[in-house]
């Protein structure tokens, strides 16, 4: 069978201002694909940055397997794509969707290339547009999930250009729409949050305290588009991803993995940069199988087809949706490990693809723990790969970057067997690389751990 992974951007990018370390290397991870499969025949197409894909060193060039094709794809068009992808004459097509800033929409394209290539004849495995726009417009999300009867923060809808604008049209005496807003906000639960409606993760994100907080907010220069404004739930916060096939039969196979814990920075909110990721979450207290019923709830409804991830939190009592992502995720990699599976074999798996030693067998978990270094050298990556609990390491270097805090940083990924064995791998780890290890993550390691 031939199989194709395939993955879209919408960003104009330079690969001389991009540098990527892996270890094990995206080639390597590819290479031994091949050789697990040896039945299949394998081809990469994306765009750039081709993320999960391709090993960026600063230049136009990156290392490939032997074993393995690839093709970068040059249009931009999505029925061209499609044509392009056609031509290669796979047997399946499996997305890969990645996420870039400003919006986190590439789900909607690799769907609608998806469409044109299932016209064509060609099987996929890829959330469906419906899906990716459900997803893309949190506001969307948000009515989506209260239709479901799913937990989620009360929230309100600011529209930007009725809140500042309306009032200043001559034949209106007074802003209506503006003033019953204010009163609306006045009635939620303090602290709220207020987002962007197609943002990435938490970027421009802020928690706000009081009302007096808000209406600044709103008066100020941030204020430059719609927004949602909606209570902030204090718990854990946490995230799962989840495993759907397309239907076979009338039926789809939906998988949920175990949520991981994840920490927060000091206004209350996970930073894709700074957090610490672990897991798998298994204390009693955790209504896990109502999680698990929950997300299976949501994952029909919505119909996933692929890998998807949520966010969550939980109060102690109740699991609350936060936003939903229908592509590879910054958590997807740690997941893996805690499967015991390259992101490759579980993208199969969504296909229907699995190694035959491991069909009927049961799923292994490790205990995995996801923690930021700053940038590392070269001689440090290296140093930091030949540790016996690493799995993962990712750096990305942003060379075109001025302030500190943009230029990058590199993310590890340990695992063990057990609980406690994780806890001593993260000591461990923590001299490796004195000069470069910071207090604070591990210290929130430590906490998340010991929550587990």
């Amino acid at each position: 069978m031939h199989v194709l992974f395939y993955s879209t951007s919408s960003i104009f990018f330079d690969p001389k201002t991009t540098v990527t370390k892996r270890f094990p290397t995206a080639k390597q991870e590819l290479e031994i694909l091949a050789k697990n499969f040896p039945e299949h025949r394998f081809t990469v197409a994306t765009q750039l940055p081709g993320m999960f894909f391709l090993d960026l060193n600063g230049t136009e060039n990156f290392e490939k397997a032997p074993e393995i094709r690839y093709e970068i794809i040059k249009t931009d068009r999505e029925e061209e794509t499609a044509d392009f992808l056609s031509s290669l004459n796979p047997d399946v097509a499996i997305a890969a969707t990645f996420f870039t800033a400003p919006f986190d929409w590439l789900t909607a394209k690799d769907a609608l290339v998806a469409q044109f290539l299932r016209k064509k004849g060609i099987r996929t495995v890829c959330h469906s547009l419906q899906t990716a726009l459900i997803c893309f417009d949190k506001w969307h999300t948000h009515q989506t999930l209260l239709q479901l009867g799913v937990n989620t923060p009360k929230a309100l809808y600011v529209n930007h250009a009725l809140f500042i604008n309306a009032g200043n049209r001559k034949t209106i005496k007074s802003n209506v729409y503006k003033t019953a807003l204010l009163s609306e906000i006045k009635d939620l639960r303090f602290p709220v949050v207020i987002k962007d409606t197609t943002g990435l993760s938490s970027y421009g994100m802020d928690v706000l305290e009081n009302f007096g907080q808000v209406q600044d907010w709103l008066r100020s220069k941030k204020f430059t588009s719609d927004r949602i404004i909606e209570e902030f739930i204090k718990g854990g916060q946490f995230g799962a991803e989840i495993e759907a096939s397309p239907k076979k039969n009338g039926k789809r196979e939906i998988r949920i993995l175990p949520p991981l814990a994840f920490s927060v920075n000091r206004w209350g909110i996970t930073s894709p940069k700074q957090s610490v990721k672990t897991g798998p979450v298994t204390a009693g207290g955790c209504q896990l199988e109502q999680l698990k019923d929950t997300l299976e709830k949501i994952a029909r409804a919505l119909e996933f087809e692929g890998l998807a991830q949520i966010d969550l939190v939980f109060d102690g009592e109740k699991w609350f949706v936060i936003e939903i992502n229908p592509r590879l995720s910054g958590m997807t990699e740690t997941c893996s490990v805690m499967e015991g599976k390259s992101l490759f074999e579980r993208l199969l798996k969504t296909a229907g693809i699995e190694k035959k030693d491991r069909e009927g067998q049961a799923q292994k978990t490790n205990f995995v723990l996801n923690i930021k270094f700053p940038l590392l050298t070269d001689e440090e990556f290296a140093r930091l790969s030949k540790t016996p609990c690493i799995k993962k390491l990712y750096q990305i270097e942003n060379l075109a970057a001025r302030q500190e805090r943009k230029k990058g940083y590199c993310e590890a990924v340990i695992a063990a067997d057990t609980k406690e064995q994780l806890q001593k791998e993260a000591e461990t780890l923590a001299e490796v690389l004195p000069e470069k290890t910071e207090k604070a993550f591990f210290d929130a390691a430590a906490n998340l751990m010991a929550g587990l």
